[in-house]
């Protein structure tokens, strides 16, 4: 198999740390969810440096055991060489923020070439919310495909769960991102995201303060964030400084009144 960028490298090891996952335990306890939800289910051209999970059931203690026996798994270390991945280094377990609302498993895989990629795989325990719908569908193919993997069905959030969760998460972050913005894009060219749907659940505060924010994120933030992470074929169609200025503004619609 030919080497792979270091975008896609990342995306292997979350496919691949998934399967394992889900073979380990019962993959009803946990939900896909952010960039890496909008990519494998919702055609999204932006590859995830990091990949988030929900985890509604099962305890703290099982899963530490489970995530930490899945990254020092030699067979994985072998699954990895195929993609140009010399060693696969997880953070120390006992550094590790392990606690009964966040368990975090940072790695750095480091490639043939020596360069060291920083990944993490994040899980949050939080109450569960009514406005979410969680649907269990298999992998696509053609997101599989090109890592020689067959397709497995996968719990994640459905298009008008995600669009409200990067809505509600774009005002709230301490620091702002443009992949946010990005992400309500492709949801929208999805039939996804709304005024509708947003209105519907943002009080008007919220939707003014994420056109706040929308307003000063600007375009050297967006190639770091986004561009440097995006398919090479979509790079041409949204990679460009008139592209982000679009993007913003039908952003700024999506938070207009529904």
């Amino acid at each position: 198999m030919s080497l792979l960028s270091e975008t896609a490298i990342r995306e292997a090891f979350h496919l691949l740390f998934l399967e394992r996952l889900f073979a380990a335990s019962d993959p009803s306890q946990y939900v896909l969810k952010g960039g890496v939800n909008l990519r494998f289910f919702f055609t999204s051209p932006r590859y995830s440096e990091d990949m988030d999970l929900d985890v509604v059931a099962g305890s703290v203690a099982t899963l530490k055991k489970n995530g930490f026996k899945i990254l020092e798994d030699k067979a994985l270390g072998r699954a990895m060489q195929a993609f140009g991945v010399s060693a696969i280094e997880p953070n120390d377990p006992g550094k590790a923020k392990q606690t009964e609302t966040t368990q975090r498993f940072r790695v750095r895989l480091v490639t043939t070439a020596g360069v060291s990629l920083p990944t993490k795989v994040e899980f949050s325990r939080r109450r569960p919310n009514d406005a979410y719908t969680v649907i269990n569908t298999p992998i696509p193919g053609e997101r599989v495909r090109p890592y020689g993997r067959l397709g497995f069905p996968c719990p994640h959030y459905d298009g008008r769960s995600a669009t409200l969760q990067k809505a509600r998460a774009l005002p709230a972050r301490q620091t702002p991102q443009c992949r946010d913005v990005f992400d309500l894009h492709i949801l929208a060219l999805g039939g996804h995201a709304s005024r509708k749907v947003i209105a519907d659940r943002l009080s008007r505060k919220e939707r003014a303060d994420a056109q706040i924010v929308i307003n000063a994120l600007e375009y050297d933030a967006y190639a770091g964030q986004v561009v440097e992470f995006l398919e090479d074929d979509a790079r041409a169609r949204f990679g460009s400084m008139e592209s982000w200025d679009l993007i913003r503004l039908a952003a700024l619609e999506l938070f207009g009144d529904g």
